[in-house]
């Protein structure tokens, strides 16, 4: 009884890792929902005090638990 509970835990414990791992979300996956969040490539932003299209706005992918989270380092970036 006792192994058959710690079997139970222990594949409850890897696919909880492995959805917090989230494999399937790559760094440009990450990017381009963000980017077509933000209007598309081609969206004009205020970046640092220069406007510029969205694609050539430098993009940061950070892995946190079940996804990755997109930053734009240096500055904020406004429409």
């Amino acid at each position: 009884m006792k192994a058959r509970i710690r079997l139970i835990i222990g594949a409850v414990l890897l696919v909880g890792f492995a959805l917090a791992w989230a494999p399937w979300i790559t760094d440009n996956y990450a990017i381009d929902r963000v980017v077509e969040e933000l209007g598309g490539p081609e969206a004009r932003f205020t970046y640092l005090g220069e406007d510029m299209a969205l694609r050539d706005v430098p993009k940061e992918v950070h892995w946190v638990p079940f996804g990755r989270f997109v930053t734009f380092p240096g500055g904020q970036v406004g429409s």
